[in-house]
């Protein structure tokens, strides 16, 4: 064989080398590609699995705080109850940033539990002493989270204080709407709005996401913004 051929077969060996080993690189991105969307599938509904968890159990729970019971008849009727809403009725979901700081919790935990001591004992002193009450005051709060659980969760923690109520809500905004007790001058407002956000700092502490987190450091103190926007 004379070495013109042998230069043009290993020319032509070489080719098929490349050809080869461009179509195994190409199918193994196709593969890839596949395994891709694959395992983004599997990792959505195993979220979507534990968000429809969480509110299931949410919503039993507060069947059994609305009984004021825990019996085998008071959960199995509220395990239903939560199975049949959740299939029946549209609900928004619920979604889920993803973290916990179980210190935070407990720091939220402590102070609520002592803020809602402070004004119930407040509030009874209301009832017996000789001064007449001031009057109430609807205070709006521009909320720094996104997430529409934090804020459910600081509209729901707001009212259950003594002296305080959510009486509205824009979600698209993130106002909160409430009516303080004994809210009269402007010291007075200043310091429900203050505890209102310090709820969702804590909140946002506990288990906000990362962009909710991010707004809190790009707006610490809402009160010194200035009036009709933010400075």
């Amino acid at each position: 064989m004379s070495p013109d051929r042998d230069q043009g077969q290993t020319r032509a060996d070489g080719r098929d080398r490349v050809h080869g080993q461009d179509r195994a690189t190409g199918q193994d991105r196709a593969m890839g590609q596949d395994r891709v969307p694959a395992n983004r599938a599997r990792m959505s509904r195993g979220r979507g699995f534990i968000q429809q968890l969480v509110l299931l159990v949410s919503l039993v729970l507060l069947w059994l705080m609305l009984w004021d019971s825990i019996t085998v008849v008071t959960v199995i009727t509220g395990i239903v109850l939560a199975y049949v809403i959740t299939r029946v009725f549209y609900l928004p979901p619920v979604v889920l940033s993803g973290r916990f700081n179980v210190w935070h919790a407990l720091v939220f935990g402590l102070w609520f539990l002592f803020s809602v001591l402070r004004a119930s004992i407040e509030v009874a002193w209301y009832a017996f002493r000789r001064k007449a009450v001031g009057a109430g005051s609807v205070v709006a709060c521009d909320l720094r989270t996104s997430s529409d659980l934090v804020l459910t969760l600081i509209a729901d923690t707001a009212s259950l204080i003594p002296g305080s109520i959510i009486i509205d809500s824009d979600r698209a905004m993130g106002m909160l709407y409430l009516h303080f007790l004994d809210c009269d001058s402007e010291e007075k407002v200043r310091k429900a709005k203050a505890q209102v956000y310090y709820i969702e700092e804590l909140l946002i502490r506990t288990l906000g996401s990362h962009r909710d987190l991010a707004a809190l450091r790009a707006r610490p103190d809402p009160l010194t913004e200035t009036e009709g926007g933010r400075s």
